[in-house]
């Protein structure tokens, strides 16, 4: 099961009104992209998203931050519709946020969490790849993002996006055939749901069970003719 770290970003953003013969002010496209996201109108909703983020110019923490909940957005539609479209989309978005957090700005969510958002527009669209290389090398990127971004997770203390990139890092490593390594990560899954007491445990759980028993298949029952 793909897993997503989905954090909605909109709390701060202060709903607004134009004026009569003014232009929409960023406030009511937020709100009005929001409200057909919500509806399930993405043809609306997304070039009213790319409207407001290019109003945001002069403000790069809001215009990045809303970056963000578009790439979450973009990732989602990406596993409903169309991946060949959306996940590079959504990969743009998380390039440019990790770009604005390594020249020094600030947002709420870590590079290390972006990382981990970038790495899933890889995996995710990997099985969509048509050309078994670019399937390889999505995978690729996966592995080495993901595991990038599990160390500044771990040393941020961000303990349930880390399952879950760990979680992610084992079904990476199962599609490229080392289920060993995949049931290490799990392993490190389990023992942090455990830990923090995570709503992941159980689905947790039966996914290592399952990669231990494709790694030492259970032995069947046999029966004597009498």
């Amino acid at each position: 099961m793909y897993r997503l770290l989905i954090t909605l970003l909109l709390g701060a953003l202060l709903a607004g009104a134009a004026a009569p013969g003014e232009p929409p002010s960023v406030e009511a496209l937020i709100d009005s992209a929001e409200e057909y996201a919500l509806e399930g109108d993405f043809d609306s909703a997304l070039p009213i998203y790319e409207k407001a983020i290019s109003t945001l110019g002069r403000e790069p923490r809001r215009q990045h931050a809303l970056r963000y909940r578009y790439g979450i957005i973009l990732n989602a539609l990406g596993a409903q519709q169309d991946p060949a479209t959306f996940y590079p989309l959504a990969r743009a978005q998380f390039a440019a946020v990790l770009d604005y957090l390594e020249s020094g700005g600030e947002l709420e969510h870590s590079e290390a969490r972006v990382s981990s958002a970038l790495a899933h527009t890889y995996h995710q669209q990997a099985p969509h790849a048509g050309n078994p290389r670019h399937q390889t090398d999505m995978l690729r990127r996966a592995y080495h993002l993901y595991s990038d971004a599990a160390l500044g997770l771990a040393s941020d203390g961000e303990w349930h996006n880390l399952a879950i990139t760990y979680f992610n890092i084992g079904q990476v490593c199962e599609w490229q055939g080392n289920l060993e390594e995949a049931i290490e990560w799990l392993e490190k899954a389990v023992e942090l749901d455990l830990r923090h007491g995570f709503p992941d445990l159980q689905e947790d759980r039966a996914y290592l069970y399952a990669l231990r028993e494709q790694v030492n298949p259970p032995a069947r029952a046999t029966t004597t003719a009498l």
